[in-house]
């Protein structure tokens, strides 16, 4: 297993940026993360002590359907959210890549330093979409000083899910040649163009997420996962509450990977806002 990250300080700046309200998507923020990448987030200021981070997933960004549904509602129940785009995504500096999952736990402990120690808030829940979701509780179990963790339909078994992606073709393609120039299409409907590489195979491979899951023991965890989800199987959800210590699962019914249904979109909302506000 990928050795976990070690608990750190992390590098904090902020820059000075014109105030919003919650109805215009909050305030921008920037932060530096670990390797001195600028990072941008919205902030929403719903006057709570309390802050909400909020985690996208796979070429995804900050404001994908779900995590600025989420933000808004939130937001509507006097919770206050940063949402960020991890670095190589969206706003933020860096190089858009495959894996690199601890490199992205390291982008959300610099935003959780950033909320305690510019904003001077407490972070109570990290909530991560697919992709995010992995990283929220890779986050609990190197740092476990988060409350509540919100996992929304994140891959128990990482092994899984690369051949169908890209092909059996790419993937020996890959094999002979060490890395394969790809192109994804993001969930706003950009392309971007990244270097997929053995090592980005090797690391996603070698992380155990049921022995990382297993280190989180003062965090309680929610996980939300439709049962339609073509993506990623919704029996690694019930994987999850197998092997988390404090763990309740809620499933969407017919819900996909993305809750692209308002309907469903709207179930998963309640189920974790539900859940976060139970714990305040």
């Amino acid at each position: 297993m990928t050795p976990l990250p070690i608990p750190g300080r992390g590098h904090v700046h902020t820059a000075a940026t014109k105030a919003s309200g919650p109805s215009a998507g909050g305030t921008r923020v920037e932060f530096q993360n670990s390797k001195k990448e600028k990072l941008v987030g919205r902030f929403i200021d719903a006057r709570s002590q309390e802050v909400v981070i909020l985690c996208h997933g796979y070429a995804s960004t900050k404001d994908s359907p779900i995590i600025a549904h989420l933000a808004k509602e939130l937001a509507g129940r006097q919770l206050s959210t940063l949402r960020f785009d991890f670095a190589g995504n969206g706003e933020s500096e860096g190089v858009f890549q495959f894996a690199n999952y601890m490199s992205e736990v390291q982008d959300l402990r610099c935003a959780v330093l950033h909320v305690r120690e510019v904003l001077h808030k407490t972070v109570t829940a990290i909530v991560g979409h697919s992709k995010g979701g992995n990283v929220v509780l890779l986050y609990g179990a190197a740092f476990d000083d988060i409350p509540f963790i919100v996992n929304v339909a994140g891959r128990f078994d990482l092994t899984r899910g690369i051949v169908e992606r890209y092909g059996e073709e790419t993937i020996a393609k890959l094999q002979k040649l060490g890395q394969v120039e790809m192109e994804v299409r993001t969930d706003v409907g950009s392309k971007v163009k990244f270097m997929l590489t053995k090592q980005d195979l090797h690391e996603r491979q070698s992380i155990s997420m049921q022995e990382a899951c297993q280190k989180i023991t003062i965090a309680e965890v929610l996980t939300v996962h439709g049962t339609e989800d073509q993506t990623v199987p919704v029996e690694d959800a019930q994987e999850f509450s197998r092997c988390i210590r404090q763990h309740q699962l809620q499933l969407v019914n017919g819900g996909d990977h993305n809750f692209k249904s308002p309907q469903h979109a709207e179930a998963a909302v309640k189920k974790i806002i539900a859940y976060i506000s139970s714990g305040l």
